[in-house]
C-alpha cells in the first residue's frame, strides 16, 4: 500500500470532544516503554505519555475506547474506499501518545516486520500551528500534522515523529496510533 494522507475524518467539534476527555482521563502511563519488538532491533520508545486502549498482544485495556477506535478504523475503510483504496479493519493495537514540547523521544522504526499489517496515525490535538512542527514521516516523506487527518502505511514501513516546539501554547501534541489487519 502506497502512504496516504487523509483529512478531515474528524469534524472540529469531535477533535475538541476527543481531546478534552482522553487528555483528562487519569488512565496515562508517563513511564511508557514501547512493546518488545518481535524481530531484532535494539531501539524501543520511552519516555512519552501513552493511553492505551488495545495492546500489542491484542488485550483490551480500556474498552469504551477500543470500541471508538473500532468505528474509526471502519470509518477511514469507507473513505478510502471512495478512492478505490483498500484497508484492513481488525484492529491490533491501539494506544493514544503525548509528545512533550522538545522531547526528544522519537526514533526512525516501523511497528512491524511483515507489510500485511498497516498503521494509521490520526491526528488528534484540535489546535495546532506549522510553526510548532510535530510533523510525522513515513520512509522519507514529510505529513504535517493537521488536526483530524491520517497518515495510512504499511506497519513494516519506517517512519517517526517530529517533536513540537516549546511554543504550542499548552497543546499537546497527542496521536492515536492503531495497527490493523486483515480479519
Amino acid at each position: 500500500m502506497k502512504t496516504v494522507l487523509l483529512n478531515d475524518i474528524l469534524s472540529d467539534e469531535e477533535l475538541f470532544f476527543l481531546y478534552n476527555e482522553v487528555t483528562r482521563t487519569s488512565c496515562w502511563s508517563v513511564c511508557t516503554t514501547s512493546d518488545v519488538r518481535k524481530y531484532a532491533s535494539n531501539t524501543n520508545f520511552s519516555g512519552g505519555a501513552m493511553l492505551c486502549a488495545m495492546n500489542s498482544d491484542e488485550e483490551i485495556i480500556n474498552y469504551p475506547l477500543y470500541l471508538y477506535g473500532q468505528t474509526l478504523v471502519y470509518r477511514i475503510a469507507k473513505l478510502l474506499e471512495k478512492k478505490n483504496i483498500g484497508v484492513h479493519t481488525k484492529l491490533k493495537r491501539m494506544w493514544f501518545v503525548s509528545t512533550p514540547t522538545g522531547s526528544p523521544m522519537h526514533y526512525l522504526h516501523s511497528d512491524e516486520k511483515h507489510s500485511f499489517h498497516q498503521s494509521i496515525l490520526l491526528f488528534i490535538t484540535p489546535v495546532w500551528k506549522t510553526g510548532w512542527r510535530g510533523s510525522f514521516h513515513v520512509d522519507g516523506e514529510k505529513f504535517k500534522f493537521q488536526p483530524g487527518s491520517a497518515v495510512i502505511f504499511n506497519s513494516s514501513e519506517y517512519h517517526t515523529g517530529e517533536d513540537p516546539i516549546s511554543e504550542t501554547y499548552n497543546w499537546q501534541r497527542v496521536t492515536l496510533n492503531m495497527v490493523v489487519a486483515s480479519k
